[in-house]
């Protein structure tokens, strides 16, 4: 059995001196394709160094999450101890351990070919860490197990005894294509190593959502964008609410870079010129030279749509919106009134919806009502008709001379419609019917939108909404409903006096006056002052034929105030 042990040892030893000998033809070229990553912190300092490789001629390149982490900057050299920075990560994965990232590279660099299919179990797989000797340097093994990682992608284990040097060098098949991405065993078993498989490393990507995860906020190097312009356009607008503005500045230019025929992208630069030109200019005469170039870029982005009035509509949009917020404007070219002559330019080119939904709001600014309200109208007969729209519409008309209730009412039942079931916005719609209602003392209707407003806010409301629906319900004489209301007010706000008054009301329409009482101490309790309910304990003593104690209340509450207390003093108290 010895004899046999040793025979073995000494055949491996022979294959490995072979392969060493014998190193592969493509191997040459192919050991150009890996690099050595450096990566550094905010303060400049070295954090830590590893192996990597190229995946493409472009600079895209694969190694391991955990180099990068934290890392503020990065760099790659490569076998001829040429140094390029790395520009922007492409994708990670921390639980895996793998990113994918681009290289700035002046030209085309030698790269590893993905092999397009797993290999097998029992393949042959040959290790190229980086190594600047003379020779090329690498090992040779088995793939002796193949496991599933993701669909199609496959995770492998091999007979390669594993070198600290070694992690994150690439795994190649006989033919030279890579397959896997050395990494170490979980176990810290140094004997056999295992690979992930880099077909897996290069489909990594970000999505907009991925911007706010921690695998990637981890991660001070710039993200690259998606490759779909619609969804790096969603993360434009992510990354703006949390950016100062010559960081936000600096990204919208590296958006335009990569999507130079992008209008939202210079609509958002003139944005940003505009409301913050600011901050942006060294001196306040310099403003003005970043108005001009908002407009500059307004008329790049109209020459990517193929509206004939956008250039107008988006110019009078830019206006309107800085011009109605700052009030340092002074210049003629950024006034309300300018943005109205360019939405009418813009209306003149085609009247299309969203630019009278434009004109509507500056007119509904300049408290021209009727001419707003028109405009929306326009809008609501249309496809662009929205929950805003009829709002709008709404708003509009109960400023306007003579207007009918019931069609405001109306507007607010399409704005609530158009909104959906389930959608909490609508909120704000059910609110204003229900202020309209109870003007008309539709309260029974008015609870029915209450009972609407809780449900599409998932039961998440406030104190003051189970107050008003109290109220509400105690008028169509539901007793037991708005005394249910006001006691789930108290239970949400226990230190409000008002509250305890308004229970103490419905007991007293229930005629129980103990309750009530009880009631009233509470509030009393909390506001000392509180001549309303002075008065209430004193009609509750009435009812019960307490008359000494009844006129005690009415007279205090008279002293504190209160204007019903002195009637009911004259009444009761003879």
């Amino acid at each position: 059995m010895k004899r046999i042990l040793l025979f073995i040892f000494i055949c491996c030893q022979c294959l490995s001196a072979v392969a060493q000998q014998k190193a592969p033809k493509w191997m040459e070229k192919a050991r150009k394709a890996v690099i050595t990553i450096t990566t550094y912190g905010k303060d400049g300092n070295e954090l830590t160094s590893g192996t990597g490789f190229f995946i493409s001629e472009t600079g895209e390149a694969v190694s391991a999450y955990a180099l990068f982490k934290g890392a503020a900057k990065a760099v790659v050299t490569d076998l001829e101890g040429k140094t390029f920075p790395v520009q922007s990560i492409l994708g990670a994965d921390e639980l895996y351990d793998v990113i994918k990232f681009q290289v700035q590279i002046p030209k085309k660099t030698a790269y590893l070919s993905i092999v397009p299919a797993p290999v097998a179990n029992g393949s042959t797989a040959y290790l190229l860490p980086f190594s600047t000797d003379k020779n090329v340097k690498f090992a040779s093994g088995t793939v002796t197990e193949v496991s599933k990682l993701k669909d199609p992608y496959k995770y492998y284990k091999l007979s390669i005894p594993l070198e600290a040097s070694q992690l994150n060098s690439p795994l190649l098949t006989p033919e030279g294509e890579v397959f896997g991405l050395l990494q170490e065993d979980a176990g810290g078993k140094k004997d056999i190593s295992y690979a992930l498989s880099v077909g897996y490393a290069n489909s990594l990507s970000i999505s907009p959502t991925d911007f706010l995860n921690t695998t990637y906020t981890s991660l001070g190097i710039k993200k690259g964008w998606p490759k779909d312009i619609d969804q790096a356009t969603v993360v434009l607008y992510l990354m703006g609410n949390a950016q100062d503005v010559k960081t936000r500045l600096e990204t919208i230019n590296d958006f335009l870079e990569t999507f130079p025929n992008s209008s939202e992208g210079y609509l958002n630069r003139a944005n940003l010129y505009a409301y913050n030109r600011a901050e942006l200019a060294t001196s306040p005469s310099e403003q003005d030279k970043y108005l001009d170039m908002a407009f500059e870029d307004v008329k790049t982005a109209s020459k990517f749509s193929d509206k004939k009035g956008d250039l107008w509509f988006n110019q009078a949009k830019l206006i309107f919106s800085t011009a109605v917020v700052d009030t340092t404007l002074n210049n003629p070219a950024w006034t309300v009134d300018a943005a109205m002559d360019a939405v009418k330019k813009a209306i003149k080119e085609e009247d299309l919806p969203a630019y009278r939904q434009l004109e509507g709001d500056i007119y509904f600014n300049k408290k021209e009502y009727q001419s707003a309200y028109d405009d929306y109208m326009i809008v609501n007969n249309s496809d662009m008709a929205s929950p805003t729209s009829y709002y709008f519409a709404a708003k509009t008309l109960e400023n306007t001379q003579g207007f009918n209730i019931g069609d405001v009412i109306g507007l607010l039942d399409k704005a609530i419609e158009k909104s959906g079931s389930t959608n909490p916005e609508a909120g704000i719609y059910i609110l204003e019917r229900i202020d309209w209602k109870l003007r008309l003392s539709q309260f029974a209707e008015a609870v029915a939108d209450y009972d609407l407003y809780y449900t599409m806010m998932g039961g998440q409301v406030n104190a003051n909404f189970y107050y008003l629906r109290e109220q509400a319900k105690f008028r169509i004489n539901d007793l037991e409903g708005a005394l249910k209301d006001i006691q789930q007010a108290i239970s949400a706000s226990p230190q409000v006096a008002d509250y305890y008054a308004e229970e103490a009301s419905v007991y007293v329409r229930m005629q129980k006056h103990e309750d009530a009482l009880n009631s009233i101490n509470s509030a009393i309790a909390i506001d000392p002052d509180f001549a309303a309910c002075y008065r209430l304990r004193g009609v509750c003593y009435v009812r019960m034929g307490k008359k000494d104690e009844a006129c005690e209340a009415l007279n205090k509450a008279k002293e504190l105030g209160d204007p019903v207390a002195e009637k009911l003093i004259k009444e009761h108290c003879k």
